[in-house]
């Protein structure tokens, strides 16, 4: 593939490096901080010479981006996030465009298998509980301290995974209880700390014993292949889509790639866990 890389800060320097490892070029870099080697504004990269643009800026620079990038024809895999509320813009700008776009909160497929567990765990867990016996859940989830929000992505991921299967928590809260602890609440802590590239985690509180599920990410490297993995996957589609639509196609074996994404609703927008600025790795 002849890549674009839209932002170049910690992911995209990551993404780079393994790009041109696995044989692919890298035609242009583009940044809206000026980092060193790249252009600004889009219009002055070489769009022309790329097959698909892979994005990791910061939540005020997508929506415009994306755009753009639409409009000048590329199909392009988006790993920054928060910016949600402008995603019926660019998913009108994509369409009208029949282009392409997958953005994710989090391209580490062993990201996408936790998601999985953990939305089956919480199944099991209000299964108990109509039968009587009470678990509490939570989530706990730990960043590098260079990392600007908090609760991230992927821990939203985590809550709207969990609330889906869970009746009993009704809404997700960032933080802990200001007093006693609502149980309809489920709620989500962070810490920022060291160099941490990512962990979270589902804790499953009973009377008589504690389960616990967690992802480990072990660097950039986890996120960046994802990123090339969905590159290659949405080049010549046609609509928006998520990570999920590549692992729905990837674990049924579907080949039809010409069928048009919908994408889920903005929520899945509004934090970022990649991006160059508030990257996990």
């Amino acid at each position: 593939m002849r890549i674009l890389l839209v932002g170049y800060g910690r992911m995209g320097r990551t993404v780079e490096r393994l790009a041109r490892a696995d044989g692919h070029e890298v035609v242009g870099r583009v940044d809206p901080g000026g980092a060193e080697g790249t252009v600004w504004p889009l219009e002055r990269a070489p769009l022309e010479l790329a097959d698909v643009a892979i994005e990791f800026t910061t939540p005020a620079a997508a929506p415009d981006g994306l755009v753009a990038l639409a409009e000048a024809g590329l199909d392009t895999v988006s790993g920054t996030t928060g910016w949600g509320e402008a995603l019926p813009r660019v998913a009108d700008a994509v369409r009208a465009a029949g282009t392409g776009l997958l953005y994710a909160s989090n391209f580490s497929l062993g990201v996408a298998l936790f998601l999985r567990a953990a939305r089956a765990l919480a199944g099991l867990v209000d299964g108990v509980g109509r039968a009587g016996e009470r678990y509490d859940v939570a989530i706990h989830e730990v960043h590098h301290r260079h990392k600007l929000d908090h609760p991230s992505g992927t821990a939203v991921s985590l809550a709207e995974a969990v609330l889906g299967a869970l009746p009993a928590k009704q809404r997700w809260a960032a933080g802990p209880p200001s007093g006693a602890a609502d149980p309809s609440v489920l709620h989500v802590t962070s810490a920022r700390v060291g160099e941490v590239p990512g962990s979270h985690a589902l804790l499953v509180e009973g009377r008589d014993d504690r389960i616990e599920l967690r992802h480990d990410a072990r660097g950039r490297e986890g996120f960046a292949r994802g990123a090339l993995a969905a590159a290659a996957w949405v080049r010549g589609r046609h609509g928006v889509f998520t990570l999920d639509d590549l692992l729905a196609e990837a674990w049924s074996g579907a080949t039809d790639a010409g069928a048009a994404g919908s994408g889920p609703a903005p929520r899945d927008a509004r934090h970022n866990d990649d991006d160059e600025d508030e990257d996990e790795a």
